[in-house]
């Protein structure tokens, strides 16, 4: 017999039962080698080969024998061929198979297939087994056995999975005991192959395979496979393959991943804890010759597939599986599997080598010549860097201090001089010391400002469970309709067009195409109430809400402080034209210029420039509207139901709410829900394949700026059902036409002011007379007196005196004499039919629409 054969016949574990060794859980064993009083010595059953980490022992069964025998090669051969041909002791029949007689049985007789199918059929008649695939989450799972143990003790209560072969042919068996105590479970532990284990679990991949998925253990793997089903995965061109522990990827799994002709990416999902990351980096190592992308996911600490499939569903999972990340642990190259490292860990990592800060307000930085110590914070502005400075001599403690511009080289050149001559020191050292430590000042405050802009601009991280809860809402039908029966839940009452529109616009905060709205109502409407409430609903990180705001205070912002957040401007009929004309150009250009003064490094003033950037989504509030045009052709108008009806909808809520029976805690979920939902959502491109026949009406006011406002809005509420739509091959999610009619139902009111001379209030009141007016006789006749209104109307004399002069001018109203210390008479003199027109738009649209959906069928 060969030396190949000998090695190929003979397992280890043969070997170890012939010298009656017994390997732990971990595979390992206590070295019989060097005194050893904690198993150190690894046993690698896949390679058929053992490490010591204690005395440096390592080689091949034959190489085993030998270091045991301490004899000859020669000597060793001898012995590994009699135990190769069966020559062994009653010891080694006692121990020697890691599952047990009955799989050594089903080795023998080379039939898996059979032996499997026994422990499948044995699996509905344990209670206990199906129990635990149920908190395991797997009872769906169909290839899936169970050995009660009958005949075979080591085999006891373990559910069993096959290893196939790529033929597809069960060519081995796993197994994983089901109970955590007793004698034998504590002896012989969790898991078990057969001898000789081959095989892959579930399989070889699908020879079409362009994602291969590879769990650290077979239950994630089967947990993963209930994620996506089989089918699923083969359409998507996705398999799902399992290493045998974080050491595990072997030569049959790396032979049949070099297969895979289409295979495009690599995705480990191991799990999150140390031994799992190593896994990563061990195993991206040995696939590192492969061309295609390898990224990792980023289990969370303490979890693993299967935990977080049990706890927070499928959703999770995915979610974790979509933010997958770079693995390749060569940082260095330049091909597309690296690791990219966040600058803030670099600069941290630098800090903590030359830069002690762990007192913002006191930054050491030491060197072999001297000690330098920062005073206070640095400063914000990239111009300078005038610093509060110690130099300490390192073995008296003598301190010399200074303030000086750091970026003023003859003022530095000057310091270090003065500060070596009272300390002793080398002037030119503590130059150099002092230009280092302006780079590393410089790359510790560009730090600092980078997180606190992403803390700024970055939404508040979400536990797994909630990620799930807030993605299975998006996922399902109906999405609009359910958040808007959520805006209610959330103690807005009534004004369901308009909570809806107006939430709708804010979400669009964090896309890069921001919309902006203007609320109209008269003065105790609720417009700056409904303001607030949908404020409360957006993500409280990246809400900014004013209630004044000065001539120039948009210019003095920090540049990136606007950037992806939502404006809530309570009123904006106080500002004056300086700060109106900086609110319009963040919308129009996201961002802000000024040319302003400052000194530079030689104390002479020079010219600068100062930009505030956008992009921000905004909604402000207003008495007026007419008189704002310029303003009015960048937004959504929205005009605040001021109707009997509505009144009497706040006024029943205001009582249930003082008499205790509105539920507070319920408000507060909907509100955190609607929160978290917003978060969720991601900046992403879309294509509308609709724009080109959808058209607004040709008698719209400003229709050119309306056909953009449009246009965008239809592609926010498409973002919003983003969970639920189609991409193309760019990745950009298609607009289907239910967007385009939630957006025409939502919008409606809007796009109607925008074909409506009269403004969202005045339509209101001018529609509140006329049918006050047409209860009277001869009501095309009927003169009236502002008294009269104000008592049927139930308005304010400054209000009503607004209206019936706007309504004047337009020509809608006629005065008809009176005297001014007695009052006007005034008559109806256009008798327009408002409800007409109302239909004859939204019929306009809703053709175009069902001309669209005919042509799809």
């Amino acid at each position: 017999m060969q030396i190949p054969d000998i090695k190929k016949r003979l397992p280890i574990m043969s070997v170890l039962a012939h010298y009656g060794i017994k390997m732990n859980k971990n595979d390992h064993i206590i070295c019989p080698f060097h005194k050893d009083d904690k198993p150190s010595c690894k046993i690698y059953t896949d390679t058929n080969t053992y490490n010591c980490f204690g005395c440096g022992k390592t080689g091949d069964v034959i190489q085993f024998i030998q270091d045991k025998e301490n004899c000859s090669k020669h000597a060793a051969l001898k012995i590994a061929t009699e135990l190769a041909n069966g020559s062994t002791t009653e010891n080694n029949h006692k121990n020697t198979d890691v599952m047990g007689i009955a799989s050594k049985r089903a080795a023998e007789a080379e039939n898996f297939a059979e032996l499997f199918n026994r422990q499948k059929d044995g699996l509905p008649r344990s209670h206990k087994a199906q129990e635990y695939l149920k908190n395991r989450g797997l009872e769906q799972l169909q290839e899936v056995g169970y050995n009660s143990g009958v005949n075979w003790k080591k085999l006891k209560q373990c559910i069993t999975f096959p290893l196939k072969d790529k033929s597809g042919n069960i060519v081995s068996l796993y197994g994983r005991r089901i109970t955590e105590s007793n004698g034998y479970n504590a002896e012989f532990g969790k898991h078990y192959y057969t001898e000789n284990r081959k095989g892959l679990y579930p399989g070889c991949p699908d020879a079409n395979t362009e994602t291969l998925i590879i769990t650290e253990a077979i239950i994630d793997c089967a947990s993963l496979q209930l994620v996506i089903n089989n089918e699923q995965l083969a359409m998507k061109g996705i398999s799902v393959l399992t290493a045998y522990g974080t050491n595990g990827l072997t030569a049959e799994h790396i032979e049949a991943i070099k297969q895979l002709k289409n295979l495009q990416e690599i995705i480990f999902f191991f799990d999150g804890d140390i031994a799992g990351k190593e896994g990563i980096i061990k195993s991206t190592e040995k696939l590192q010759h492969l061309k295609c992308k390898i990224t990792a996911v980023p289990t969370p600490d303490g979890e693993d597939v299967n935990s977080m499939f049990i706890t927070y569903g499928k959703e999770a999972i995915l979610q974790l599986i979509e933010e997958r990340q770079p693995a390749n642990p060569e940082s260095n190259q330049s091909s597309g599997n690296q690791i990219n490292i966040p600058i803030e860990v670099q600069t941290q990592c630098i800090a903590s080598q030359r830069l002690k800060t762990d007192l913002p307000n006191k930054i050491i930085h030491q060197t072999p010549t001297a000690r330098y110590i920062i005073k206070g914070s640095l400063p914000k502005t990239f111009d300078r860097m005038l610093v509060s400075l110690d130099v300490q001599h390192l073995e008296t403690a003598i301190k010399y201090r200074c303030r000086l511009n750091l970026y003023e080289e003859k003022q530095t050149r000057k310091e270090a001089r003065e500060a070596s001559e009272k300390l002793d020191l080398r002037s030119d050292l503590v130059e150099n010391d002092l230009s280092e430590l302006t780079d590393l000042l410089e790359e510790y405050r560009d730090n600092q400002l980078q997180q606190i802009t992403e803390e700024t601009s970055s939404d508040k991280a979400l536990s797994l469970a909630v990620q799930a809860q807030c993605k299975t809402f998006l996922s399902k039908p109906e999405l609009i309709t359910r958040i808007n029966k959520l805006i209610g839940q959330s103690g807005i009452v009534g004004e369901e067009n308009n909570r809806l529109f107006l939430f709708i616009i804010g979400t669009s905060h964090k896309m890069k195409d921001t919309l902006h709205a203007l609320i109209q109502g008269s003065s105790g409407s609720g417009k700056t109430h409904l303001l607030s409430k949908i404020a409360a609903l957006m993500p409280s990180e990246r809400v900014v809400k004013f209630t004044r705001v000065t001539e120039n205070s948009f210019y003095n912002y920090d540049e990136f402080f606007f950037k992806n957040k939502l404006i809530c401007l309570e009123d904006i009929d106080g500002l004056k034209e300086e700060a109106l004309f900086a609110w319009r150009e963040l919308i129009s250009n996201n961002q802000l210029s000024s040319s302003t003064s400052q000194k530079d490094e030689n104390g002479n003033i020079r010219s600068a420039q100062r930009i505030v950037r956008g992009p921000m989504a905004s909604i402000c509030a207003t008495t007026h509207g007419a008189i704002y045009e310029d303003n009015m052709s960048r937004l959504f108008i929205i005009a605040v139901d001021e109707s009997g009806e509505q009144t009497k909808r706040i006024m029943d809520y205001q009582k249930q709410k003082a008499a205790g029976l509105i539920d507070a805690e319920k408000e507060k979920e909907a509100t955190e829900l609607l929160q978290n939902i917003v978060r969720m959502l991601k900046p992403c491109k879309v294509v509308n394949p609709f724009a080109y026949q959808i058209h607004l009406p040709e008698k719209a006011h400003k229709i050119r700026r309306l056909n953009e406002l449009y246009l965008a809005f239809v592609k926010q509420v498409t973002i919003i059902n983003q969970y639920q739509r189609k991409r193309d091959a760019q990745g950009r999610i298609i607009t289907e036409t239910e967007d385009l009619l939630t957006a025409n139902e939502i919008m409606f009111d809007s796009i109607f002011l925008k074909v409506d001379e009269l403004d969202g209030s005045l339509r209101q009141f001018y529609e509140e007379l006329k049918n006050h007016i047409k209860t009277k006789s001869n009501p095309e006749q009927y003169e009236f007196m502002q008294r009269e209104i104000r008592h049927a109307l139930n308005i304010s004399k400054s209000q009503l005196q607004r209206y019936i002069n706007d309504l004047v001018e337009l020509e809608y109203l006629q005065q008809m004499g009176g005297y001014q210390n007695r009052g006007y008479k005034y008559k109806i003199l256009w008798w327009d039919d408002i409800a007409k027109l109302r239909e004859d738009v939204k019929q306009y649209l809703k053709n175009q629409i069902d001309r669209l959906e005919n042509n799809n069928q």
